[in-house]
């Protein structure tokens, strides 16, 4: 474990920030920028909006990391409007995670569960007018092209796994210290996912997925680990 910033100090930011475009609604889309280390990868949370205790855990983790000591490059919220409204989906009401251009991508509806436990996915999203449609898809993914990351995590939540189709050391070590099962896939289609558009380009994605867990515990359960995946020599 590095060193970390002291309790007290952990309320603000010490690290620059950058924009790399604007939400639908208007809003700055921000990333953090690795500081030191070589390769860089990219840890990201907020694709879904209503997925709260990711956001607050990553940031905390974030906040705890002293000035230079961050070593992969940040989105804490890659839906802001989503993040503000209490929204799955960004201000048009499209599921950020459907919406990726990749070649299973479907202009259909899709379903998700109301709360973790609904006994059914019933609830209706767009997948977008076109495949990449969306102004935070587009963004990201030109952010990505320009960073050329060599690895991503995407924090969501509530299927507590770890879902990692290659079953890479990352993969593992995440799984064991956040003490979730790794798997390949979730156990149902995801057209148009982020995850499918990083493996189109051979770029390795690991999804971790959260239990149903308030951001409190979130950021109790996980600070540790999240801290040295941001400082993770690779």
């Amino acid at each position: 474990m590095p060193p970390l910033r002291p309790r007290t100090e952990r309320g603000h930011f010490c690290h620059p920030r950058q924009q790399y475009g604007h939400s639908e609604l208007g809003a700055p889309l921000l990333y953090f920028p690795a500081q030191s280390g070589n390769p860089h990868g990219m840890v990201m949370a907020g694709t879904h909006g209503d997925e709260v205790a990711a956001v607050v855990a990553l940031s905390c983790a974030l906040r705890a990391l002293p000035p230079g000591r961050l070593r992969h490059h940040v989105i804490l919220a890659v839906n802001p409007d989503g993040c503000q409204l209490g929204l799955r989906a960004n201000a048009r009401g499209v599921d950020l995670n459907r919406n990726f251009a990749t070649g299973n991508w479907q202009g259909i509806e899709s379903v998700y569960r109301w709360n973790s436990v609904a006994e059914e996915r019933d609830v209706r999203l767009s997948t977008g007018s076109e495949a990449g449609s969306e102004a935070e898809t587009q963004a990201l993914c030109q952010l990505i092209e320009q960073l050329q990351p060599a690895w991503i995590v995407t924090i969501h939540e509530p299927l507590a796994c770890v879902e990692d189709p290659e079953g890479s050391a990352l993969g593992q070590w995440l799984a064991t210290r956040m003490q979730l099962p790794l798997v390949e896939n979730v156990g149902y289609p995801t057209p148009g996912s982020f995850g499918t558009w990083c493996a189109e380009r051979k770029l390795p994605c690991i999804t971790v997925e959260f239990p149903p867990v308030s951001p409190d515990a979130a950021s109790e359960d996980y600070l540790d680990v999240l801290v040295q995946l941001l400082s993770r020599k690779e």
